[in-house]
């Protein structure tokens, strides 16, 4: 489900991508580049061990629909899926 979030499916000699969110039912395409903030030369924020590219692509393109970075710090995952519900097509079902 997630790798048709991306319109983009190869790595771009240019560095830019295109990523789609559903937000209240409509989609929402979202153009990034492959800049991404660093820390003691690391990436900032979402990583993989195998580097791969496009868990900080969706994360970049999220954080850009937010306005910035520092508004999708912290919490849970689930907060965010909780919060735009639309945008993954995916339910959730809990048990307290």
């Amino acid at each position: 489900r997630i790798k048709k979030l991306f319109y983009t499916q190869e790595v771009n000699p240019a560095g830019v991508y295109m990523v789609s969110f559903y937000l209240n039912g409509i989609e929402t395409p979202v153009i990034v580049d492959d800049h991404f903030p660093v820390r003691y030369g690391k990436p900032a924020f979402a990583s993989t061990r195998d580097g791969e590219l496009w868990v900080m692509l969706l994360e970049k393109a999220w954080a850009k629909l937010q306005g910035s970075f520092a508004r999708t710090i912290g919490g849970l995952t689930s907060r965010g899926w909780w919060n735009e519900p639309s945008t993954w097509g995916v339910t959730f079902s809990a048990s307290f």
